[in-house]
């Protein structure tokens, strides 16, 4: 009998890296966590949204929902860098183009494009 190998690695999107607070983020990998919240936060939220979010226009709701799975994407590369945290040290502005970046690889993945 004959040894079957199925490599899932070679289905990894391209390393995708975020430096905040002095933290290099990997946000490559979306645990399978993150990515069902994820799918309960586009049920209840317009995900396209998020792309043009700024700091006057959002929905504080929105954005503690988004910052849910941000943490969750984001533990994986460093404890550091939780909900709390990036409310009480990140400006806003810097904060909502980390959630477009982290956002981005997601949405691209469910498209099936890599992520950029």
């Amino acid at each position: 009998m004959s040894d079957l190998l199925k490599d899932f690695d070679i289905l990894s999107p391209p390393k995708r890296i975020a430096r905040i607070g002095g933290e290099d983020i990997d946000v490559t990998i979306v645990p399978a966590r993150a990515a069902l919240k994820f799918i309960s936060f586009s049920k209840k939220y317009n995900v396209d949204s998020v792309d043009s979010m700024n700091p006057g226009g959002f929905d504080p709701g929105m954005i503690d929902s988004i910052l849910e799975v941000i943490e969750l994407i984001c533990r994986r590369s460093s404890e550091k860098i939780t909900k709390e945290w990036l409310l009480d040290n990140v400006d806003i502005k810097v904060l909502m183009e980390f959630i477009q970046y982290v956002f981005a690889g997601m949405k691209d993945m469910s498209n099936g494009k890599p992520a950029g």
